[in-house]
């Protein structure tokens, strides 16, 4: 009897572990980062990103950087937060791609989020790529 009642406690444990795991989908509308999240970050902005993608985020599109505007109706709409950050992380900026830190990513995610209508909210956008995976662009 006690193996049955032991057994059945491990799988209800169990269970609720991968459902708790399998948290449903966040949309970027919902407040996924903190202000102070999107202030480092526009900051981090002014540093790495103003000088191709201009100080208003209205890009340049000329020149060797040709870099485009990161602030627009449809900006990265109908993508997840996990692109937007592994774009920024892997090719950015653009003559020391890598180089930043996934704080400094998470912080430029949130900045570019706000920036383009976004609210902030209460827990700060994460830096696991599953979680990042998990939030939609809408």
């Amino acid at each position: 009897m006690v193996s049955r009642t032991v057994f059945a406690a491990v799988a209800t444990w169990s269970i609720t572990g991968v459902l708790l795991a399998q948290s449903p989908p966040t949309q970027a509308k919902d407040g996924v980062f903190t202000a102070e999240q999107a202030s480092r970050g526009q900051s981090h902005y002014a540093v790495f990103c103003a000088g191709c993608h201009a100080d208003d985020l209205g890009g340049t599109n000329s020149g060797d950087s040709g870099a485009p505007p990161l602030k627009h109706d449809t900006f990265m709409r109908g993508s997840t937060a996990e692109a937007l950050f592994t774009k920024i992380q892997k090719r950015m900026p653009l003559d020391a791609p890598g180089s930043l830190s996934d704080e400094q990513v998470a912080e430029l995610t949130a900045y570019l989020l706000k920036a383009n209508g976004f609210p902030a909210g209460a827990m700060p956008l994460p830096t696991a790529r599953e979680d990042l995976g998990r939030i939609l662009i809408r």
